[in-house]
């Protein structure tokens, strides 16, 4: 009992140990200036935070940021623009914050601690979510072909 007792412990401060270290999500406001917020993001593409966005997203964040900045020229916040260029402004700033977001969720690094048969040296195994979706993506579609081309080529003759 004592046994399982420290080991739920130790899990659990291990679990909050990692959760501690999570970077948050950059968000992009309207109540901020505006150009901070568009140097944090450029600063979060590029020092490798999010690693799993795809080349379309990170284009298509950039140029949401480039459109930003045009339409805010020398003001500091969005509620100096008019109406209809705020609404603008927002619905970039809405694409951006749904890209990051989904970037940030599927770059995420989980690790995994496992013991080899035969071994009482646990290792571990760290990859983000989306590295572990398309292992289990590719895992699936060959087991699937493998299925497949059984049963579609008929057995070898002689058996």
């Amino acid at each position: 009992m004592y046994r399982i007792t420290v080991f739920a412990m130790l899990l659990g401060l291990s679990a909050a140990a990692q959760a501690g270290s999570e970077k948050p999500v950059v968000q992009m406001d309207r109540q901020a200036p505006v150009a901070d917020q568009v140097r944090q993001v450029e600063k979060a593409l590029d020092n490798g935070d999010y690693a799993e966005i795809s080349t379309d997203d990170r284009a298509q964040v950039r140029q949401s940021l480039a459109r930003i900045t045009q339409r805010m020229g020398d003001r500091q916040t969005v509620q100096e623009l008019p109406a209809t260029v705020q609404n603008e402004v927002f619905n970039d700033q809405e694409r951006i914050n749904t890209i990051l977001t989904r970037a940030h969720a599927d770059s995420r690094q989980v690790c995994q601690h496992t013991r080899t048969t035969g071994s009482n040296m646990p290792k571990s195994r760290c990859l983000t979510v989306a590295e572990r979706r398309r292992i289990e993506e590719k895992g699936k579609a060959l087991l699937n072909d493998e299925r497949s081309y059984k049963t579609l080529s008929p057995p070898p003759a002689g058996r």
